[in-house]
């Protein structure tokens, strides 16, 4: 018994040890994996969902979706598509680059596996843009997730949930 209690021990603090030299925060909700870190001046994103659409996640909405600095993506075999958006009403949102913003990101990896899409980032804390939010370290902010069951941007999203997190 005392090898198994000892075993347990170990493996949790081997496990805790791991977790934290990814330097990543995590938050789970509604089936979707929210990471996140701080290097520098960029955010530090991985974003997983259970589908094969597109996933999402939006920053501090003023309402609804109005306001909100999004970024949505979708892997398809090989290539993986991010794109930057702005919530432009309660219930749509547009391209930064189709309305006066800039694309403020830099892709690092996309995947596809077992119904799941996975996709991390960075993004400028303050890139600029009057259409991204400015994000600070410390700050309490409200953030939305979402995913699709098919790749196209412009489909409605399957399932939708927000969070509070500190930065």
């Amino acid at each position: 018994m005392k090898k198994v209690t000892v075993l347990s021990v170990f493996l949790f603090l081997l496990i805790s040890i791991l977790s934290a030299q990814s330097g990543y925060n995590k938050r789970e909700q509604s089936g979707i994996s929210f990471e996140w870190k701080i290097i520098g001046s960029q955010l530090q994103i991985r974003l997983s969902a259970p589908t094969e659409g597109w996933i999402a996640v939006g920053f501090n909405p003023s309402r609804m979706m109005k306001d909100a600095d999004y970024k949505m993506a979708y892997v398809d075999g090989d290539v993986v598509v991010l794109e930057d958006h702005f919530g432009t009403g309660n219930i749509s949102h547009k391209k930064d680059s189709d309305i006066g913003g800039t694309d403020d990101f830099q892709l690092i990896s996309g995947s596809e596996s077992n119904g799941t899409t996975t996709v991390e980032f960075t993004m400028p804390l303050n890139s600029g843009d009057e259409m991204d939010s400015v994000l600070s370290p410390g700050d309490e902010v409200k953030v939305l997730l979402a995913y699709a069951n098919r790749d196209s941007l412009s489909r409605k999203h399957s399932r939708r949930t927000s969070l509070i997190i500190n930065l």
